[in-house]
This record gives C-alpha cells, sequence and structure tokens, in this order.
C-alpha cells in the first residue's frame, strides 16, 4: 500500500485520523502506523472498512485509488520550497494540512525565523493534489507597506499581486485552488480585504497566509508555529554547517551548540543563519562576543531585505508598530531575573490596565511576545528579540547606566508599575530560561527609539 497515497485520501475527505477510526471502526493506532510505513501490508478487512468511508465508489478495486493519489500531480505557480531538507516539522506539516482542508482560511504565525514560509510550502505540496487547478503562491512581501500607501492603493497593489497568478487557473470564474499568500505581516488590514473579495469571487477557494501578525479576518483559523524541539535544533544546526564548511568538524561540540540554539530560540532560519556564520566565526566566539547575534545574517540577495540577518527581521517587525508599543516593549527588553508580568495588576499614570492589557495583545500578536496561557497568563520575550534590543541599548549608552534615566517606582512608572514590579537598575544579561526570557525592565537604543519616524530603519552601529 502506498502510504503516503492514503494519507493524502484521507486528507482530501477532510478527515482527522481520529475522525476516520470513528467512521471506519479501525483503530487510530493501526491508521497511524499504516500513514507512517510502520504497516506495509495491513489486513484487507481494514483496507475495505477504510475505503468504505475514504472512497465507497472504489472500494471494489480494493488498493487501486490509493496508488493513484500522489503528491505533486496538481499545478503550481509561484515559488516552489527550497530543496534543503526540512528538519523537526514533520508532525506541524501534518496538523497544518488537516487544517486547511477543514477550513477555508488558515493564517500561521510565529516569530520571524520560524519557518512559516517554508512550512506553508511543504502543505501547499502535501494537500496540492487535492485542487484540481492546483496551487498558487503570492509573495505578498514584495508588495509596499499598507502604511505607505492609502487604502484603496494597497488593496490594488496586492490584488495584482494575485490576479496574475489565478489567471491561468482552469475554469478562472471558480478556481479550485489553495492559495498561499506569504509574509503578509505589513498587510494587516489590507489582507483581509483581499481575502473577502476573493472568497466572494471566488467560493472554491482555500487561502492559506504566513504572517508575524495574527489575520484579523472574520472565519479564518489560526495556527501558531512554535520553535524546534531542542533535538530537532541541533539536528538542523548540524546538518547545515557543512553546507557552507564542509571540512568543519563539530561532533565533538554537542553541548554548547545546545547552548546556540536555545540562544536564537530554535528557530530555523536563525540556526541556518548560525551555520553560515560557523564558516568564518568560531562556536567560541559567537557565543561569548557581546554583539554576537548582530552577526548572525546571509548575502543572499534571493530573499526580502528583511529576511537576511536577524537585525534586518527585527527591525521589520518594530518598524509595524507604533510609538506606544515600540515604548512598551523597549521597556519589557531589561526584565530583572524571575519577575513575572501579571496584566491583573493596576498600572498608574500613563496606561491603564485596559491600555496595557491591549499593547501586550497587539505585541503578542505582533510575535514579539510569548504567551503562556493558564489561569493567569505571563508574557516572555524571545532571547533573541531580547539580546538585540538589549545590545542596542548597550551601543547607544557605552557607559553602562541606565538608559533613558534614574530607576522607576513601581507606584508611578506608566508601564512597569506594579506591573513588572520595582526595577533598581536595568540589567542585560539573559535570564536562565533555556529558551525565552521574562519579560519586564526596560530599554531604549536604535532599534526601538519611538522618535524615530515610522517605516524608517534606524542605523545600527556594528
Amino acid at each position: 500500500m502506498n502510504q503516503e497515497a492514503f494519507r493524502h485520501l484521507r486528507i482530501q475527505r477532510g478527515l482527522t485520523q481520529e475522525e476516520l477510526s470513528y467512521r471506519s471502526g479501525v483503530s487510530v493506532r493501526t491508521i497511524r502506523n499504516v500513514e507512517c510505513g510502520l504497516i506495509e501490508r495491513p489486513r484487507r478487512k481494514s483496507v475495505d472498512l477504510l475505503l468504505d468511508v475514504l472512497d465507497p465508489e472504489h472500494r471494489h478495486v480494493h488498493r487501486a485509488p490509493l496508488d493513484r493519489i500522489r503528491p505533486g500531480t496538481g499545478a503550481w505557480r509561484g515559488p516552489r520550497p527550497p530543496h534543503t531538507s526540512l528538519v523537526g516539522r514533520a508532525q506541524e506539516v501534518r496538523e497544518l494540512a488537516d487544517l486547511v482542508l477543514a477550513n477555508q482560511v488558515v493564517t500561521v504565525t510565529g516569530p520571524g525565523g520560524a519557518g512559516k514560509s517554508r512550512v506553508a510550502l511543504a502543505v501547499a505540496e502535501n494537500v496540492g493534489p487535492r485542487f484540481a487547478d492546483g496551487v498558487a503562491v503570492v509573495q505578498l512581501g514584495s508588495v509596499p507597506r499598507e502604511q505607505d500607501l492609502d487604502p484603496e492603493s494597497a488593496v490594488k497593489h496586492a490584488m495584482e499581486a494575485v490576479q496574475d497568478l489565478l489567471a491561468g487557473a482552469d475554469g478562472p470564474d471558480r478556481p479550485d485552488l489553495l492559495l498561499v499568500l506569504d509574509n503578509a505581516e505589513h498587510l494587516a488590514a489590507t489582507v483581509p480585504a483581499v481575502v473577502n473579495r476573493l472568497l466572494n469571487e471566488h467560493p472554491r477557494l482555500h487561502v492559506l497566509v504566513t504572517s508575524r501578525r495574527a489575520c484579523p479576518l472574520h472565519g479564518t483559523r489560526i495556527w501558531e508555529l512554535r520553535p524546534l524541539s531542542a533535538e530537532a535544533a541541533v539536528e538542523l544546526l548540524t546538518e547545515r554547517v557543512p553546507m557552507s564548511c564542509p571540512a568543519l568538524d563539530l561532533s565533538d561540540e554537542q553541548p554548547r551548540l545546545a547552548e546556540l540554539t536555545a540562544r536564537l530560540d530554535r528557530l530555523p532560519r536563525l540556526l541556518e543563519f548560525a551555520a553560515h556564520r560557523l564558516r568564518t566565526t568560531p562556536l567560541s566566539l559567537l557565543l561569548s562576543h557581546p554583539h554576537g547575534m548582530a552577526l548572525l545574517g546571509s548575502t543572499d540577495t534571493s530573499v526580502l531585505p528583511h529576511q537576511r540577518g536577524v537585525e534586518d527581521s527585527l527591525r521589520w517587525s518594530l518598524d509595524l508598530l507604533d510609538e506606544r508599543h515600540q515604548q512598551v516593549l523597549a521597556r519589557l527588553a531589561n526584565a530583572p531575573e524571575g519577575a513575572a508580568l501579571d496584566v491583573g495588576d493596576a498600572v498608574a499614570a500613563g496606561f491603564t490596565v485596559a491600555q496595557t492589557m491591549e499593547l501586550l495583545a497587539d505585541l503578542v500578536d505582533a510575535s514579539l511576545l510569548e504567551v503562556k496561557r493558564g489561569r493567569s497568563y505571563e508574557y516572555r520575550m524571545l532571547r533573541h528579540v531580547r539580546a538585540l534590543l538589549a545590545d542596542s541599548g548597550a551601543r547607544e549608552d557605552p557607559a553602562g547606566g541606565p538608559a533613558d534615566g534614574p530607576a522607576t517606582d513601581p507606584a508611578t512608572d506608566p508601564v512597569t508599575g506594579p506591573v513588572t514590579g520595582r526595577v533598581t537598575r536595568p540589567r542585560t544579561e539573559p535570564a536562565t530560561d533555556p529558551v525565552t526570557d521574562r519579560v519586564t525592565g526596560r530599554v531604549t537604543g536604535p532599534l526601538t527609539d519611538p522618535a524615530r519616524r515610522p517605516g524608517t530603519a534606524p542605523r545600527c552601529e556594528r
């Protein structure tokens, strides 16, 4: 049995493994083992039960319909996935594929460098055969930012990019197509307008959006792409190093490689930057250099400018925020170790509790803060974001003193206040959490200067 074809047939029917198990009477374990290739020749009775649900019209030919369904048969328009391996994302690709077929609009969110585009394109390859007109991938990163245009012009630019690809679909009035809108965070208000128009004109369309910001579109299914596991992060780093420097042997450096991946939040793109930098810079220097994070980047001109370095990526996210968000984020960058953020506490002058909650929600939606959800919520800043903000502040204020004045009193500070506890002196050393740092404190500098005109890139000394 072709296990990949079997999985595609299940996905085409819009069923999860649990739903197929319930309808067919075949155990979830058996279905999972068939799809993973652990059972190469399942019992004929099990196949018949599964085909009764998946393809009853062809049940009598048993395995034939499964063999006819193979990945990659649909048309493809737009950028293809890179040829490098996709490490540590098999489960995410399976889950997202199920969501894409079960929901007409899905938005993949996550911080810059998490691999949203890579995972989305892998999903598109997997589910492409489900759509008669295949897949169309639109790179929205090249569309001007909506804050630089009037709303009508922004929608016009985005629609032109989409329609160029839709024009080639069979039956242009009603294309049966998966449309991938990639890199949409700078078009937060434009993309919902475009998607609504497209769905009204093409009701059979399915849309997969990748964005650092959650898409404010009614009915969309939001799916968060998390960092890699510790094991997968080290695997990716060690696999990518030989691509830049085949002679470099890091087999005895596993503990320090693990530390580097933790500092980079186990984000695939950042790990690839590090692998490339290890061609010219020793691992010990990357771990010890005070500005080591700023060294990570690529000279690849085929990618968007904000995807060529860690600092470039953070600037792109910050420039999409207004002054209030940047002010709060700057103050959160240097948290006292162990401090937690509780938005239920009152905030005195400057911001009310409601305003603080709204600003934090915006920063979470922008993938600049992570939230640990429970009975109470805790907000954390990714380590590489915190390190870059602190490093930027340190370079702006080389004397090492507080970057914007004396210590604050939680009773009066408009941002830190009772929400963050008393801050007696900004700190720049990272906390001990292996992946993320708790958020509080404050720092200012080139990356987060609220006085900078929105949309202009800050100067970052190197």
